[in-house]
């Protein structure tokens, strides 16, 4: 018997059996199932397998949060489920009636399937940004820009984030089940040099002759690849149809081009563009108008976002930021700095109690710190005691406070434990300074405030100070 299949049966027994998984994923830390029919599912139960940390719905998928061991078991999983790797899902199986109210759901997990895969490459680009930042002259200045280890960590993380549109397409195109091949062919389009030659001279040019371009750069882009191949999907499952066998394998990709190319150039990106312009604005504009209040709204809530799949609508502003403006002064700003204040609440959760208490404390504390693993933490101890809602509040809001008005804004991804603050690199010296203060206030009041009222222990403030004047 492989390692994992009896938790892999029970898993299954609790969702409706294989019969209503029509698909399969993971990330760092859950098992994501795309079901039939959600009403068989009995999240109680799920949660109360032995080795699941939590269960949840967010957006069309629900999600067992397992842990970092994941990996292992999704193999196991899906080949108990008869997902294998290299099977495609019929995409008969999960058709539904259309349904006005789910499609913002079904954006939102269209965009975070497409995001999630190439979030490996946006994290190890970052750290070369993050790292050029920190060498460079704006910060510690240990190598001038002309240097070659200087260049070669621009280019890298460079390349992370100029070739977006490529990536997004990759993506996009597993995330829908359609011509991954295509689709990074067009990904390629918008960031063809010749196509950023005739954006730079801004001279009209039209497709084919006569459709007229609109002249925009799209390198570092989202929303342009993922309206296009969201169409592409339906127009090669077109062709793919109705083109003669005897010369699909030619005409099926040449017919989709014909059509794609100007669909993509002269209406969907301008589109993807205009819409990220707008979303960038708003955002950019609430920021103007309310930032310090709320940066610090994100960095009291965002844990409990998090828990309620919430945060899978806010995160994709930030990516928008970053990819757009080239940093985000509000989402990411404020998580980050939230995920301190969970760590420095995590830490007096282990200073004040004892027992068995006292031993899990210590494994989320290596886990949350160490691993930047935050599920065990947010199931096991924030949601389940009040005492700890107020460390996280209390501490998030005060350290989001402090960096709002510092104005931080986060340049790069990267680490996601107590490293989290190198994500602050990459712009001026001054804001990786003022977020390191606005990290350290918050971990530093949230951890005070959980020792000074202690977690329902009968350790309170009054018996805290009782304590001490015994001693």
């Amino acid at each position: 018997m492989a390692k994992y299949t009896d938790f892999c049966n029970q898993i299954l027994e609790k969702v409706g059996g294989k019969e209503n998984i029509s698909g399969a994923v993971h990330c760092m830390t859950r098992l994501r199932l795309n079901l039939k029919d959600r009403s068989k599912v009995n999240i109680d139960e799920v949660k109360g397998i032995k080795g699941v940390l939590g269960a949840q719905f967010s957006g069309e998928q629900f999600q067992i949060i397992i842990g970092q061991h994941v990996s292992e078991v999704y193999p196991e999983f899906c080949a108990i489920a008869g997902l294998g790797a290299a099977e495609a899902i019929d995409e008969n199986l999960d058709k539904e009636p259309f349904d006005i109210k789910k499609v913002p759901a079904k954006m939102l997990d269209y965009i975070s399937g497409s995001i999630a895969p190439i979030l490996p490459i946006m994290m190890g680009a970052g750290f070369f940004k993050m790292f050029y930042a920190i060498l460079g002259p704006d910060l510690l200045n240990l190598l001038p820009n002309e240097s070659q280890m200087m260049q070669t960590l621009y280019i890298v993380g460079n390349a992370g984030f100029y070739f977006m549109p490529l990536f997004v397409a990759w993506g996009a195109a597993k995330k829908l089940n359609t011509s991954v091949a295509l689709s990074i062919l067009l990904g390629c389009l918008l960031v063809d040099p010749n196509v950023i030659n005739i954006v730079t001279a801004g001279e009209a040019f039209r497709i084919y002759g006569f459709i007229p371009m609109q002249l925009n750069n799209y390198t570092q882009s989202v929303l342009p690849t993922l309206l296009t191949v969201w169409a592409l999907k339906y127009v090669f499952r077109f062709f793919d149809r109705y083109v003669p066998k005897a010369v699909k394998i030619i005409g099926v990709p040449f017919c989709t081009l014909v059509v794609m190319v100007p669909l993509m150039f002269c209406g969907l990106a301008p589109v993807g563009n205009w819409i990220g312009m707008l979303l960038s604005g708003f955002f950019s504009g609430l920021y103007k108008i309310a930032g310090p209040l709320a940066i610090a709204l994100i960095a009291a809530f965002w844990p409990f976002m998090v828990a309620t799949g919430m945060h899978i609508a806010v995160i994709q502003i930030a990516m928008l930021n970053i990819t757009s403006l080239g940093y985000d002064p509000i989402v990411l700003a404020g998580s980050n700095i939230a995920n301190y204040a969970l760590m420095g609440m995590t830490v007096a959760y282990f200073l004040r109690t004892k027992g068995e208490e006292k031993q899990m404390a210590s494994a989320n504390v290596i886990t949350l710190i160490v691993g930047g693993i935050s599920e065990p933490t947010l199931f096991g101890i924030l949601l389940r005691n009040k005492q700890a809602m107020v460390c996280q509040i209390a501490g998030g809001f005060i350290g989001g406070l402090i960096g709002g008005i510092m104005g931080v804004a986060v340049y790069t991804l990267g680490a996601s434990n107590f490293l989290t603050v190198l994500q602050y690199a990459g712009g001026p010296g001054a804001n990786f300074i003022n977020a390191i203060i606005a990290c350290a206030v918050a971990f530093v009041a949230s951890m005070a405030v959980g020792i000074v009222l202690g977690f329902g222990d009968g350790a309170g403030l009054k018996n805290f100070k009782g304590k001490k004047a015994a001693k």
